[in-house]
């Protein structure tokens, strides 16, 4: 049994970058600023040239106001020895109390990862 977990287990970049997303991904939907920033490069570059320190500190703002969901529609990843790309298409959803989405829209995005040590570390999202 344990040969099959190990065999089933994937080491390939492409999936290494995709794990590291899904943390992101997961942070954002449990609302956890700092778990959703921490694969965040200190070089990171975002829209309107958001640094790593702002990042976090919008999402904790967009956390207090609301609960964020996120699924994700395509997730396309090319590796490069030590750097990824990655185009995501998100559904992102907002409410702010009640049960339902308040409101929903379709974003997509291109994300630069480079592999520092054992990590990959995402360098710049921008929105497409």
């Amino acid at each position: 049994m344990v040969l099959t977990l190990l065999a089933c287990r994937s080491d390939k970049p492409e999936d290494q970058v995709r794990k590291a997303f899904g943390a992101c991904v997961a942070a954002v939907e449990a609302g956890d600023a700092a778990a959703a920033a921490e694969p965040l490069d200190a070089g990171f570059r975002g829209p309107e040239g958001m640094d790593k320190p702002a990042a976090r500190l919008f999402l904790m703002g967009i956390f207090r106001q609301e609960k964020v969901g996120l699924t994700v529609v395509r997730n396309e990843v090319t590796v490069t020895g030590n750097e990824a790309f990655q185009e995501v298409d998100l559904l992102i959803t907002g409410r702010s109390g009640g049960l339902l989405p308040q409101d929903a829209s379709r974003r997509s995005f291109g994300l630069r990862w480079r592999k520092a040590g054992g990590d990959w570390r995402l360098l710049e999202l921008q929105e497409r």
